[in-house]
């Protein structure tokens, strides 16, 4: 297996929202069940790729910032959920 920059950062982005995934609170299934098929598919890239001893490939430069996006979408379902079920101040 040949590992290089892309190859790691995918998996490693991979993992991240994958973990996000299954940790934050507040997702709906949707959005949940779409980050978990995001960080598998980015896993699975990583170790094809890896994997590759001939030919050529093509790794887009966007797989650096999935993980910022993944965090930030993240974050932003959990607030946004919060605020539309906590409790109302009158």
């Amino acid at each position: 297996m040949h590992w290089s920059a892309y190859e790691v950062f995918s998996v490693l982005s991979g993992v991240t929202v994958l973990i996000l995934a299954l940790v934050a609170r507040g997702m709906n299934g949707r959005s949940r069940a779409l980050a978990v098929f995001s960080g598998l598919f980015c896993i699975v890239l990583g170790f094809c790729v890896a994997a590759q001893t001939s030919g050529t490939y093509y790794f887009p430069r966007r797989i650096f910032f999935i993980p910022f996006v993944a965090v930030g979408c993240t974050i932003y379902e959990v607030v946004k959920r919060k605020r539309g079920t906590g409790a109302r101040r009158y």
